[in-house]
């Protein structure tokens, strides 16, 4: 609860800087050359980062979940690989008698 509270605080000082500054910006990139308005450029930039976070978050995570799965994984074809190694054993020692 506490977190989405600063979210929203955050958030609304974001939007009132946003709106505070809406002057014409240049934005360059390589060859492309375009005036915006500074309050898109500020939004944009916010969306971006959350945006980023958020992809972040789900990445972490999927890989916290599949952990588990994959040491069961490991788990089980380790109890294999014993079994198999101790069954040869046991024969060659019936077998010896």
């Amino acid at each position: 609860m506490v977190v989405l509270i600063l979210s929203l605080i955050c958030s609304l000082f974001i939007a009132i800087f946003a709106v505070q500054n809406a002057s014409l910006v240049t934005i360059n990139l390589f060859w492309f050359t375009k005036q915006v308005p500074l309050v898109l450029v500020i939004l944009g930039s916010t969306f971006a980062g959350a945006l980023i976070m958020l992809l972040l978050a789900i990445w972490r995570e999927l890989r916290l979940k599949l952990r588990p799965k994959q040491k069961q994984k490991d788990e089980i074809l380790n109890n294999e690989l014993v079994g198999q190694s101790v069954t040869p054993t046991l024969k060659q020692s019936d077998d010896s008698n």
